[in-house]
């Protein structure tokens, strides 16, 4: 049966979203509720101010409980990925004969591959990068198909105490009792990225106003996972830095730059609204500066992951921390060697970057019976 209405808390580095939202024609969606909460962010595994996140998740339920029609409302809380882990393992099941596999079996299979690692996290999500039968087919789905024997490449995700008490207990001293956490990283894969796409390796960074997370896929599953201290916001306190800045004109600064412009526009000036001006080629630079070190990051994540990309696999990007910054998709491009596609939500109105962690958390809802 598909659900009505839904309701949603999406945790960012720079404000946590509510949304109350329907499913539209042709995956659409038809939002009756939203508000932003801007906040500090977080850090290291830790909310920089958890007191203030406790009192906008309080005001957040509130809202939510308010617009959405139904009597104790479930709410789906995403979670960024500097609170959650990827572990991959490798399952097999066998059976007694050839049989049809269903649900069970591959129920049973997870249970069967997953190990709790640490106590100081849980289990949000799994799910299958690619299963293989007994005459060594691989499969995305294997429900139906006959084998004796079931394999699995599969993928969980776990997040940590710390943010799952700190959210469950302060929505259900808010009257919800029935929360879910989910990975933002996994809804954005399953969301932004077409199956075809998702069947070979894929890359997906998500480059928030604080903090970035990259994310290796395959199939439905994250084959490896980092989350870094990089977004936006670096950009704008390496221009403060830089030229003695308040951080609200640096912030106006970053978004007047154009990193592709003509060397000939190198030497046009840059007016402020304290009434500052400075070159266009002073700015450049400075934040190709920064953007270096977020490539450098990538080219990291590239290294430790342990797997091959082939040239030919684009790096996606998505989030509001530089997608909306001329020029810097291609700097990136050229920085690391990488064909750079920017991915965002395909929806009419909506249809920008900034908007993929909560459309993809929201889409996951209506997945999830």
């Amino acid at each position: 049966m598909q659900k009505t209405q839904v309701a949603v808390i999406d945790v960012g580095s720079s404000k946590i979203t509510a949304m109350v939202g329907e499913r539209g024609v042709n995956k659409t969606f038809i939002i009756k509720a939203r508000k932003d909460y801007p906040y500090e962010g977080f850090a290291d595994g830790e909310f920089f101010d958890a007191a203030s996140v406790k009192k906008i998740l309080f005001s957040a339920a509130d809202f939510v409980s308010s617009a959405i029609k139904k009597d104790n409302p479930k709410v789906y809380v995403g979670v960024p990925g500097e609170f959650t882990r990827v572990d991959v393992k490798s399952g097999q099941i066998s059976f007694s004969g050839k049989k049809r596999i269903g649900e069970a079996d591959v129920d049973a299979l997870f249970d069967s591959a997953f190990v709790p690692a640490s106590a100081k996290y849980s289990l949000i999500n799994r799910s299958a990068i690619v299963y293989e039968l007994d005459d060594y087919r691989r499969l995305a789905n294997p429900i139906g198909s006959a084998s004796e024997i079931l394999k699995g490449t599969l993928s969980f995700i776990v997040c940590s105490n710390y943010f799952i008490e700190t959210v469950k207990n302060t929505l259900k001293a808010a009257g919800i009792n029935d929360v879910e956490c989910v990975s933002s990283s996994l809804a954005e894969i399953m969301y932004l990225l077409e199956p075809e796409t998702r069947d070979r390796i894929s890359m997906l960074l998500d480059v928030g106003y604080i903090t970035s997370t990259f994310s290796l896929v395959q199939g439905d599953g994250i084959l490896y996972q980092r989350s870094f201290p990089y977004g936006g916001g670096y950009i704008t306190a390496a221009l403060t830095q830089e030229f003695g800045l308040d951080f609200d004109v640096a912030e106006e600064l970053k978004r007047k730059v154009n990193l592709s412009a003509e060397c000939g526009d190198n030497n046009r000036l840059i007016t402020l609204s304290d009434g500052s001006y400075l070159k266009s080629a002073e700015t450049v630079a400075a934040v190709k500066e920064s953007l270096d070190s977020l490539c450098e990051e990538i080219e990291k994540c590239m290294e430790n992951s342990g797997y091959s990309v082939p040239e030919y696999v684009p790096l996606m990007i998505t989030g509001g921390g530089i997608t909306y910054l001329r020029g810097a998709k291609e700097h990136v491009a050229n920085r690391t060697g990488l064909s750079v596609e920017v991915v965002a939500p395909k929806v009419p109105l909506m249809d920008k970057p900034t908007e993929s962690s909560a459309l993809s958390l929201l889409d996951l809802t209506f997945s999830d019976d």
